[in-house]
């Protein structure tokens, strides 16, 4: 009997045990193994390493004659319009050489007299250059003295025009310094690039591209630091997405070169940093799994400020939604779950979906309610029309009546004052008429002696 009773306590004794291992030690156990994180204060950048060529305004000059050239201004300055970039003096000598027919087996033509150096040059600028006589600028701008041959090919105005094999063939082109001492007729003695907006474009894959959109404030890294530019067009092909970024800045060898290698940042945020992997939605609100002091996991709505494609950058304590709404939010040291599991994802739908239910049969009783109070209002409002029509008909007929029983009064009374005798007009007169024929009254002469004594 003795061992029974034993047993018994013994099994109870594991059962207990085994209960409270399964309450407490599980789950710390799970809490364990399950991966969490602490939110930060921090920064991100969302950035691109891209190719770019870059498309601007140029006028090239060329002299309009044999000359001597001494240069007056340095390269990259800029320079307002009407300015003297070179001296111009004719070449003497070179239309004796000319006359005499020594001219150098490296010039070509009779009639312009370009080297070889620069024929294919002139060739390509297919007549868009401006011809000086006197080195003057006609438009504001830098100086420069190095020209390629594709001023006029990749110009602003040919921006939409330019396909991506176009600026490509950028990466092969080499340019050439004009002259510095003398030059023939028709070559290039100066350039100069026009004080305006320039572009740097640039193609990315169709993913990549979805960040930029037209009007968006960028930055490309140039040196040591960040330029300002502006999303200016964006053409979406089947693969690749084509982006012109819009820019006013100069620096410091732009006007010699075509293409840039750079570094675009499109956007830069600061506030908690999370992981994309502990972003969830419930419905379309975004937002991110807390794990309180209980080992609970809480939905917790964010807005996300940038977004790398690993990391995100997100706004602590309270925000204001696209509604004008604050919303609470997460917090700094909050506890995140790395990776909700799709059972939690699934329960944070049907939590939604009976928030809904119990929002759309709020709104139904309050849509019932205000019908019923427009419904009674709306009865009262009649009463009220009835009630006022009801006094206005008494009204009415007791304001006819009244004037019926004016007028009736007023008839009898002019019956009364035909039927009676003329009263006495003066209080004088006392006498009564007489009928005796003459029509005159007679005094009452007894009568007025009476009143005196």
């Amino acid at each position: 009997m003795k061992k029974k009773w034993l047993a018994a306590i013994i099994v109870y004794i594991a059962m207990v045990t085994v209960c409270i291992v399964i309450v407490y030690v599980v789950p710390s156990l799970r809490g364990m193994l399950e991966k969490t994180y602490v939110t930060e204060f921090g920064r991100i950048d969302i950035t691109d390493e891209v190719s770019g060529f870059i498309v601007r305004d140029e006028t090239v000059y060329v002299a309009d004659k044999d000359s001597k050239i001494d240069r007056l201004a340095d390269t990259d300055v800029l320079l307002k319009s009407g300015t003297q970039i070179v001296e111009l003096t004719p070449d003497e000598s070179a239309d004796q050489e000319k006359q005499d027919g020594a001219v150098d087996s490296e010039r070509i033509g009779e009639q312009n007299n370009i080297s070889h150096k620069y024929a294919d040059i002139i060739k390509a600028l297919e007549g868009n250059v401006s011809v000086t006589d006197n080195g003057r600028t006609h438009v504001a701008g830098y100086v420069s003295y190095n020209v390629d041959g594709t001023e006029a090919r990749f110009g602003t105005d040919r921006l939409f025009e330019l396909k991506q094999k176009d600026l490509e063939s950028l990466k092969d082109i080499k340019s050439v310094q004009v002259p510095e001492r003398s030059c023939g007729k028709g070559e290039p003695v100066f350039k100069i690039i026009h004080n305006s907006k320039w572009y740097l474009v640039f193609y990315i894959d169709n993913k990549t591209g979805e960040k930029y959109y037209e009007g968006r404030d960028v930055s490309i890294r140039i040196g040591d630091r960040d330029v300002p530019v502006e999303v200016a067009w964006v053409e979406v092909g089947k693969k690749t997405t084509k982006v012109a970024l819009s820019c006013k800045e100069f620096y410091e060898g732009f006007a010699d070169v075509r293409t840039l290698d750079t570094t675009v940042t499109a956007a830069s945020a600061e506030g908690l940093v999370l992981r994309d992997s502990s972003i969830v939605k419930k419905g379309e609100q975004v937002g991110v799994f807390v794990k309180n002091k209980l080992g609970e996991h809480v939905f917790k709505p964010v807005l996300i400020k940038a977004d790398d494609g690993e990391r995100c950058v997100v706004y602590s304590d309270i925000y204001v939604d696209e509604n004008g709404n604050f919303v609470e939010t997460i917090k700094t040291y909050d506890e995140i779950v790395t990776a909700p599991d799709e059972e939690e994802v699934a329960e944070l739908q049907k939590q939604l979906k009976r928030e809904q239910a119990e929002e759309a049969a709020r709104k139904a009783e309050e849509e019932k309610a205000a019908a019923e109070r427009a419904e009674a209002e709306k009865a009262a409002n009649e009463r009220a029309k009835q009630r006022a029509e009801a006094e206005k008909a008494a009204l009415e007929k007791s304001t006819a009546q009244q004037n019926q029983g004016t007028g009736g009064t007023q008839t009898q009374q002019t019956e009364n004052q035909q039927t009676q005798p003329s009263q006495v007009e003066s209080e004088d007169a006392v006498g009564i008429p007489e009928e005796d024929g003459s029509g005159e009254y007679t005094e009452d002469v007894s009568s007025q002696e009476a009143d005196t004594d």
